[in-house]
């Protein structure tokens, strides 16, 4: 809980041997910091609103070697006097309340992410596409790919390249050896799984690279026609949470060991990563999935954990294949999903191309473009969201 951002009556006591500074509020609420903090603080008492200046040419090399000769509260600011170099430093006294860290004040942050399915309620949080050009709209569905992973915008003009319209409203277009915008259809690519019309079980995508893509948009323009081709979603951040719960040794092996994903398509193509499935904070809360099981090829382990690794990749796919925690509806022509590919996995039912095209298209904006657009939306609207952080994804 943050404290109040006043300096009355707050009282300032030295915690020498743990080399922090305590502030003490009359509703006994209180914050520490640490002796290098204030030092850091002091060039940079808002945070960091430019990046011109040196920041940490006041931080020693030993952290342990600070020392505070004496300290008081001069208005509104903590004045601190250093044992070193005959140094003053003033440190605004609502700053420091607003700035207070520690896992209380991270969690106090972090926005909870909502979990589905639940009570067998449909979870998708949808929207018209008239909201795309409402800012205060356009940051509600922001926020809901945040908390969700994943947001519906229903009649989205049925035009290609439209999904690239929609995505520059969270940032720059990615762009990568598929280009920008790339067709899901049944007769191009057909070396990808996507252009067929074979079931594709849960999955996140494209695993294989460095940074897999951040926040995706599927664009239907056409619908397959059989009663096929229907979507199938899964909260990865709920199958890990589950996995967590009922078997926490290969919970851990998941987020421990790196595996490796290959996609492999000579002579143009042969990506390679080696990262975690499941990504963890600072806290241990999950804030990242990468799991694509075409593009994991046999790995090669430790001889001590070759075993329980594949054991928890089994049980991690068991979790994401359960019907119970499936949401499977057909997209429509007009239909399109904005979802964090970084926690949401997501499939198809087979269908027969034979009996009519199925063209969706797809492109994505990586995760620090989105989280900047809704951090200075929030921002220019006042909103609490621009204090928020956000999940940092599956990059570990």
């Amino acid at each position: 809980m943050a404290v109040k951002h006043s300096a009355d009556d707050v009282a300032v006591k030295i915690d020498a041997s743990n080399r922090k500074i305590r502030l003490l509020w009359p509703n006994n609420q209180s914050a520490e910091f640490h002796y290098v903090w204030l030092r850091h603080h002091a060039r940079c008492p808002e945070g960091l609103p430019n990046d011109t200046s040196i920041k940490i040419d006041l931080i020693p090399d030993d952290p342990a070697s600070l020392v505070i000769n004496r300290c008081s509260i001069k208005g509104e600011c903590l004045e601190i006097e250093w044992g070193d170099q005959e140094l003053k430093t003033l440190h605004p006294i609502p700053a420091l309340a607003s700035m207070q860290y520690g896992r209380d004040s991270r969690q106090d942050r972090k926005p909870v992410p909502i979990f589905w399915p639940q009570d067998n309620n449909h979870p998708i949080p949808c929207y018209p596409y008239a909201d795309l050009h409402d800012p205060a709209s356009l940051l509600q569905i922001g926020l809901s790919i945040r908390d969700f992973g994943i947001v519906r915008i229903k009649d989205v003009p049925i035009h290609p390249g439209t999904v690239a319209d929609v995505a520059q409203c969270f940032g720059v277009v990615h762009r990568n050896n598929y280009g920008e915008v790339f067709d899901v259809k049944s007769d191009a690519h057909m070396a990808l799984g996507s252009n067929t019309g074979k079931y594709l079980g849960p999955h996140t995508d494209e695993s294989y690279r460095h940074a897999a893509p951040g926040i995706t948009c599927f664009h239907c323009l056409k619908a397959s026609t059989d009663g096929g081709g229907a979507s199938i979603l899964v909260d990865g951040f709920h199958a890990a949470e589950r996995l967590r719960t009922h078997a926490p040794a290969l919970f851990d092996t998941l987020t421990t060991v790196p595996i490796f994903f290959q996609r492999r398509a000579l002579p143009e193509e042969d990506m390679q990563s080696h990262r975690r499935i499941i990504s963890l904070d600072i806290d241990g809360d999950v804030e990242g999935i990468r799991f694509t099981d075409r593009t994991l090829p046999p790995q090669d382990l430790p001889d001590d954990v070759v075993e329980v690794t594949y054991q928890a990749i089994k049980a991690f796919w068991n979790i994401v294949n359960d019907d119970e925690l499936k949401v499977i509806y057909p997209m429509v022509s007009g239909d399109l999903h904005i979802f964090d590919n970084q926690r949401v996995l997501h499939g198809r039912t087979e269908f027969n191309p034979a009996k009519g095209e199925r063209h969706l298209q797809q492109c994505s904006v990586n995760r620090d473009e989105f989280q900047n657009t809704i951090r200075t939306l929030a921002a220019r609207l006042n909103h609490p969201a621009q204090a928020q952080t956000m999940a940092g994804g599956a990059l570990g």
